[in-house]
């Protein structure tokens, strides 16, 4: 079975889990319970739990594994899916700067015209006066 990055890390969570928890690691067993399943069961109470008029929604880590936990250890939960398109989103990482060859001249900053200069000081305006202030 070919899961999404999403259920492998779950799955990875799930087994790792099981290996330092032995009760836990029975409950892991139960053989009506999958991890598509798991997953989708956790989109659906972050659906649920979504803010009126929100279009999305984060949710930590501890979040989401609590609700896989929580998913294997009832054995009445009903998991209907998701009703809206659920994206599990990372962090961006850095890309590399392009190099120069990359650039096209469409991505060149426009050069700027040089600045005119400053007008000279008008003798007429007197000078700021120094006056301390104490």
């Amino acid at each position: 079975m070919e899961f999404t990055t999403f259920e492998t890390a779950i799955k990875n969570y799930l087994d790792k889990r099981a290996e330092d928890d032995a009760q836990f690691a029975t409950t892991y067993a139960k053989p009506n319970k999958n991890i598509k399943e798991c997953c989708k069961y956790i989109f659906q109470q972050v659906e649920k739990n979504k803010p009126k008029g929100e279009r999305c929604v984060g949710v930590s880590d501890d979040e989401v594994f609590g609700l896989a936990v929580h998913y294997y250890d009832e054995d009445d939960i009903v998991v209907e899916g998701p009703k809206n398109k659920v994206e599990a989103v990372q962090s961006p990482s850095p890309e590399p700067p392009a190099s120069p060859e990359q650039i096209t001249s469409e991505e060149k900053p426009k050069q700027r015209k040089p600045r005119k200069p400053k007008a000279a000081v008008d003798p007429n305006i007197p000078e700021p006066l120094d006056i301390p202030i104490f």
